[in-house]
C-alpha cells in the first residue's frame, strides 16, 4: 500500500498597510492579501512522488470561498482573481480550497480540499493557513515478470462505485484518481495457448482518501490457472477455471 500525503497550504496574508502606505485600514475592517505556497509530502514505499502520477495543479486555478458566520460567502473565485488586498469586516470567517471534482474520475483527475476557520478583527495582522489534501484514492494496476510470462495478453478495467468506467490496458502503469469508496476490477486474460478467461473483484473496505493502491497480478501456479491478486498487503489466490497456461 502506498500512503500519499499531499497538502497544499492557502496562506492569508493580513497586511495593514494601504496602497500609499500611510493609511491604517478602517476601524473594524482588516485588509488581506491571499498567496498560495505548495508543499508535498510523500510517504510510499517506492520514495515515488504525487507528481509522478499526476501534474500539480497551478495554485492560481485553486478555488477559494470565505464565507461568514452565517454561511453567507463573501467572496468566491479562482485564486488567481484575487490581486492585492482584500477588505473584510471584523468578524468570523471560513476560508475553502478547493481543485477539481470528487465526481470526475480518472486519469488525471486529482481533488484537493480544505478548509479553516479564521478571525479578523479591526487593523488585524495575521496569516491564516489552509491544509488542502487530496480527497480521492488512486488506484493502478501492476503485473510481475512472471503474469505476464505465461498471460501474454490481457486487459483490465476498474468501475467506480459510481459507475465510472476506466480501462487499463495491456501495459498501463498510470494511477487512476477514484472517489474513495469501493471499486470493481474486471480482468480479460488470455494464456499461452490463446485460451481466454475472465475474472471480476469487488474491493470495498479499508479504502481511504489520499491513498494509493496497486492491484498486482502474479501468475501462482505454473501448472495451472490460478492467479495471485494482491490489494492492500492482502494476497488473494483467484482460479480461473480448469484451464493450462501452457496448452
Amino acid at each position: 500500500m502506498k500512503l500519499i500525503k499531499a497538502s497544499i497550504m492557502l496562506l492569508a496574508l493580513a497586511s495593514a498597510v494601504s496602497c500609499n502606505k500611510t493609511e491604517a485600514p478602517e476601524k473594524g475592517k482588516g485588509s488581506v492579501a491571499f498567496a498560495v505556497q505548495t508543499q508535498t509530502e510523500v510517504t510510499d514505499v517506492t520514495r515515488s512522488n504525487i507528481s509522478d502520477i499526476t501534474a500539480l495543479p497551478d495554485t492560481g486555478n485553486f478555488t477559494l470561498s470565505i464565507t461568514d458566520s452565517k454561511k453567507q460567502t463573501v467572496w468566491s473565485g479562482k485564486l488567481d482573481q484575487m490581486t492585492g488586498e482584500y477588505t473584510l469586516d471584523a468578524g468570523s470567517y471560513t476560508a475553502t480550497a478547493q481543485y477539481g471534482d470528487i465526481a470526475t474520475e480518472g486519469f488525471d483527475k486529482p481533488c484537493f480540499t480544505g478548509n479553516t476557520a479564521f478571525t479578523i478583527e479591526g487593523g488585524d495582522n495575521k496569516s491564516v493557513s489552509i491544509p488542502v489534501t487530496l480527497s480521492n484514492a488512486i488506484v493502478k494496476v501492476a503485473c510481475t515478470e512472471m503474469f505476464e510470462k505465461y498471460y501474454p495478453d490481457y486487459s483490465f478495467k476498474i468501475t467506480t462505485a459510481a459507475g465510472t468506467v476506466i480501462d487499463f490496458p495491456k501495459g498501463e502503469n498510470r494511477g487512476a484518481f477514484i472517489d474513495a469508496y469501493k471499486f470493481t476490477i474486471d480482468g480479460t486474460l488470455t494464456n499461452q495457448g490463446g485460451s481466454e478467461k475472465t475474472f471480476s473483484k469487488t474491493y470495498e473496505s479499508g479504502i481511504n482518501p489520499a491513498t494509493c493502491y496497486t492491484v498486482t497480478f502474479d501468475a501462482s501456479n505454473v501448472g495451472g490457472a490460478d492467479v495471485t491478486i494482491t490489494f492492500n498487503d492482502t494476497t488473494e489466490t483467484v482460479d480461473l477455471g480448469d484451464i493450462e497456461l501452457n496448452d
